[in-house]
Formats: C-alpha cells, structure tokens, sequence
C-alpha cells in the first residue's frame, strides 16, 4: 500500500491486494503529504466505503481510471501525463521518463509563443481592430493560458512589468488659463497682456497721480495712450503641471481592471460543479496573478487616472515603451484569439488540467515543422480548415498555411474515404475523397504539387496509449505498428511520396520506396526530442529538415 486517505476512505496500492478490513488498512499505512506515481506503471484503489465517491471518475471517463473490479476496486493509470493532479482532494505528483514536469512547461511556452506568433501574423495588424466578436467564456484554457504566459511566466512577468510602469509612468505637461488678480500674476505672455486691453471693464481708475501703480512702466504707459489714471484689476495666466491622467495610462488601468474580472471569471468557469481543478497548479496561478494585478492597482498612482474614454491604437507609448508594450501585447493578443479557430479547444483543456502530453507533443511537432518551413520559405497566409461539404459548412478541427511557391502545411487535416462497393459491383469512386478507403487525419502533411509529405507525432505503443521501449517507460526505438500505420498513409491517401512518424526516441530509420528517386519517398521512423527550453535536439531537427528539402526540391 502506498497512501490512505481517512475522509475518502480509499488506499491506494501498487497491486491490487488490499487488506479487507479498513482499519487493517489505516495499520499499515504511511501519510506522505503528496502521493508521487510513476506514468508507466499500473496502480489500484480501493474504497472501504458505502459507495464510491462522486469524485471518482469511471473508466468511460476517459481519465485515469481503467478498470473497476468487485467490492470497488478499481485500476487506474496515469500514462503519457505528468505533473501535479487530484484524486479528490488527495494531491498527486505524476513523474514520467520521457517528459520531466518542467520540460513539460517548457514545450506549453513553446507552442503558446508559436500560437499567439499565429494570431498576430495573420490576423487583423496589431493596432487596428480590436473587437471581440464573441465572449471569452468559450476560450477559457486558451485565455488562462496566454495571461499565464505573459503574467507569470514571461520575461518581464506582472512585479516586472508594473515596476517598469511605476519607474516611467507617462506623463503629460497640462496647461490652463487662469483669470487672477493683477497682484497674483509670476508669468504673463505677451499675448496675455493683448487680452487684457480687449474689454475695458477689467480696468480701474486710480485715485490721483501719486498713486504708486501709476508710477510703475505698465501705468505710464496707459496713461500716455488714454490721458487716464487707470490700471488693470486682473488678467488671463497660463499655467502648467505635470499630469498621470493620459489615455495610455487611462488604457492600462482599465485593462489591468479587466484582466481581474477575467481571472475571477475564470476562477469560475474552470471549475466543475464547484470541485477543485484538476490540476491544482491552475487554481494556484490564477490565485497569484489576481494577487499580483489587485496590488498594482492599488498603488496610490492610479487614483489620479480617469475613466477610459478611447483606446489610443496609435499611441507610440503603448507600442514601444516598456511595460506599456506587454501589456497592449496581451491585450491585442486576447481580442484577436476568439477570431482564430485554429486549433482545437477541447486540446488545451487537455494540456492544462490532465496534462495530456501526447496531444502536447503533437502541438509541439507541428511548430517544430512549421519553423522549418518557416526558414525556408514566405509564409502568405492561415486560415482554419473549411468542411467541402456544402450541407454542412463548419470548421473542422485543423490549420492550413500557405506558403510562397504553392507549399501548403496543414495540421489534422481529414482526408474523406470513399462509400466503397461490392464485390463484382460498380467502382463508387468520390472524386472528392482524398482516401480510396476509410477516412485518415495524419497530423502535419506538407503539399507540394499535388504531392504529399506526411509527419504523423507518436507519443504511444504498448498497453494502450503508452509509448515505452522498457518497463520503466524509457524511449529508444520506434514501434514497427507505427511504420505500418505510415504504409497506410502512403497507399490510401492520393500523392502521399513518403510519410515518417516523429517520436520522443533515439533512433531513425528511411525505408525507401520501391523505384524512390530520394530519401523522402517511402516510410520511416524520425526521432524528436525536446531540449531545454523546448528546443528540439539539433540532429534531429537537421534530419527532418533533410527530409523537407529533398520533398521540396531545394537540397
């Protein structure tokens, strides 16, 4: 046995031996503050309970747990996740072989830099439109995870971007003019002066000539123009101060007061039925970064800054001066978000609370890939992908870029089967169909010609979903029901020349294609492996990249 929990009345265990009797149970066990799994390996609960709580999820779930078994037993297994989780409110730290907890974050900083890169590059320009089309709800994982990046995780993070704010705040010289008595005048200008002489009700007549006003340059002088003894009583002053009180500053004050009901909103919308999340990192972040705005709105500048009337979309200030420039960033970022349906959103709530590392690595393959092409060619513009189905246009889950020369990239693009026919029957070809069979969704394909290139990410093998060359779930070599699924692509989709799978090992391997012209035609296994800051391993990436040039015909 490894844990015990008294208010859930559940053990867990390593096999699924337990002792019958709970209080056997409680005798034996020790009480670690977080129960550390292993991803590779297969554990067992067991409720000593009535019933089994609600907060264990069945195995049609989709979770953690696999099996149940008599007198509530159940399998559970945490493969191809990592990092903290709940088992109701047992906290639980999942370690993995492949993917370390931080070389996780590492690869969800990577794809988030390379997804907001996408939102910037070719939606409305940074500047012009920033009009929600629709409410932010239905984006909650991706919101969370982009104020997450540039508030807690960036460079500067929140404490750095409001001491670059509160060190140079931007300051606007502000004049007025005053009315004052001629006795409380210290600075008039010439055409000051001309306003006076304009209305001849702001003059007063001296008593006698002995008066000492009238003695003065200014009394000489009206008397000489009017033969009068008078002088003037008052007289319009400029006057000057330095004020906080500009739209730049209007504009962070209202966005930062925008991200705290965000972050509230969101402190509500990510939770199920008022359980905690499953990923106890989450409640924490957004817990620190509401902190965080709370206390840089309260600081004693903000009270001399107004009510926000317009945004200043082209105010250098926003654009260019530190602290200003990250936070009009993530602004801009965050209104254009809802118009990019580019990825699936049900994947970053995977990301996020499971920690689903597969369809991270999958995300990340695809960026890795697409910086590739990046390097060699122009990209000309993104856009999601569209149903060809006419009775039924929607957005399908998946990204296409074109690029100069006629390249396209798609990521999880469908390629339609056909309906098939019978034995001796007509030929029921759809023209439209990109699979003489059933339907296939490889992960990158690159397009060029009519010709296809396929990279299909693999972060899975044996027991079901978990890619491990040993027990201990380490990654050497690739699996051959891996390569066979590459054949696949390669026979039933029309213009695939060569389709390699990408995965977190060590060795590859080109089966060329019978009558090949060049290494890319045929079938074959690549490795891909994250390095610090999720950069891929540099011969790894030099291997896809041979494999795209020699598609491309630039080697």
């Amino acid at each position: 046995m490894l844990f015990y929990s008294t208010e859930a009345q559940m053990a867990v265990a390593d096999s699924p031996t337990f002792p019958a009797q709970e209080d056997v149970a409680i005798d034996c066990q020790c009480y670690p503050q977080i129960l550390t799994l292993q991803d590779w390996q297969t554990y067992f609960v067991k409720f000593y309970g009535e019933s089994v709580p609600d907060f264990f999820p069945k195995p049609e779930a989709g979770l953690y747990t696999q099996r149940s078994f008599p007198g509530q037993l159940f399998e559970i297994s945490f493969r191809n996740t990592v990092g903290r989780t709940r088992i109701g409110s047992v906290s639980v730290r999942v370690e993995s072989r492949k993917i370390t907890e931080s070389r996780y974050e590492e690869m969800l900083s990577y794809i988030a830099d390379k997804f907001s890169n996408l939102v910037f590059s070719f939606a409305s320009p940074l500047g012009q439109n920033y009009r929600k089309e629709k409410a932010g709800k239905d984006i909650a994982y991706i919101e969370y995870l982009f104020l997450k990046k540039y508030l807690r995780d960036a460079s500067p993070n929140l404490d750095g971007i409001s001491a670059l704010i509160l060190a140079n705040p931007h300051i606007r010289l502000y004049r007025e003019f005053s009315r004052c008595s001629i006795d409380a005048i210290t600075n008039t200008q010439p055409a000051m002066l001309l306003n006076m002489f304009t209305a001849s009700d702001r003059f007063a007549p001296l008593k006698n000539e002995q008066h000492p006003l009238h003695a003065t340059n200014l009394g000489q002088k009206i008397f000489q123009k009017t033969g009068k003894n008078l002088y003037p009583t008052e007289a319009l002053e400029e006057r000057k101060h330095l004020t906080v009180d500009t739209n730049e500053n209007r504009f962070v004050k209202h966005f930062l007061q925008t991200i705290l009901r965000r972050l509230h909103g969101l402190q509500k919308d990510l939770k199920a039925d008022n359980k905690s999340y499953l990923n106890p990192d989450i409640e924490q972040n957004l817990d620190k970064m509401t902190k965080g705005i709370a206390a840089f709105l309260a600081d004693p500048f903000w009270h001399d800054v107004g009510r926000m009337v317009f945004i200043p979309v082209s105010s250098q200030v926003l654009h260019r001066r530190e602290g200003y420039r990250h936070l009009f960033q993530l602004y801009s970022l965050l209104q254009l978000t809802t118009k990019c349906d580019f990825f699936n959103k049900d994947d970053f709530e995977n990301l996020l609370e499971t920690k689903d590392t597969p369809t991270l690595f999958e995300y990340w393959s695809f960026f890795v890939v697409k910086k590739v092409l990046d390097d060699l060619l122009k990209p000309k513009s993104c856009g999601a992908i569209i149903s060809v189905n006419p009775l039924q246009q929607h957005v399908e889950a998946g990204l296409c870029i074109k690029y100069e020369d006629n390249i396209t990239l798609w990521f999880n693009k469908t390629y339609s089967g056909a309906s098939g026919c019978q034995p001796g029957g007509s030929i029921a070809w759809n023209e439209r169909s990109g699979s003489y069979s059933h339907n296939f969704r490889p992960d990158i394909v690159i397009e060029n010609e009519g010709k296809l290139l396929i990279f299909d990410a693999k972060f899975k093998g044996k027991r079901g979903g978990f890619y491990g060359e040993d027990e201990d779930g380490s990654t050497f070599s690739w699996k051959d029901e891996d390569i066979d699924k590459m054949h696949c692509y390669r026979e039933a989709i029309k213009g695939v020349t060569g389709a390699y799978i990408l995965y977190p090992g060590d060795n590859e391997v080109v089966y060329q294609s019978h009558n090949a012209t060049g290494s890319y035609e045929g079938v074959g296994a690549l490795p891909l492996k994250p390095e610090a800051r999720a950069r891929p391993v540099q011969q790894h990436l030099n291997n896809v990249r041979l494999i795209v040039e020699e598609f491309l015909n630039l080697s």
